[in-house]
């Protein structure tokens, strides 16, 4: 198993930090991605933070009215060997398809 560790991401419009308002996760607990895991609360708003990936929490930072910055340590989750460090797929090289067909128009004089 491999750890993985998910920072505070920029939430937008120059905000470089937030609080903690509830953790809505606990370590030990199992999560899917997209699956709410903290509500923080920005100069601007509340927001619920979704998973970025499925795993198992490991440790959370920061309680009940913390700050965290921007780039911080959030959440560390502990993820199978095989899928630590995979963030999308690499595209294969093919060959492009040609969808039209060019042919010469022959004047007829």
């Amino acid at each position: 198993m491999a750890e993985i560790s998910f920072p505070l991401p920029d939430l937008g419009e120059g905000l470089i930090e937030a609080t903690v308002l509830e953790w809505l996760v606990s370590p030990g607990d199992q999560v899917e991605r997209n699956q709410p895991l903290v509500e923080l609360e920005t100069s601007k708003s509340a927001v619920e933070l979704p998973s970025p990936q499925a795993g198992k929490v490991v440790r959370t930072f920061g309680g009940a009215g913390d700050m965290i910055n921007v780039g911080e340590p959030l959440i560390v989750f502990e993820v199978p060997d095989n899928i630590a460090g995979i963030v999308g797929t690499v595209p294969k090289d093919k060959e492009p398809t040609r969808r039209v067909r060019l042919s010469a128009v022959l004047d007829e004089d």
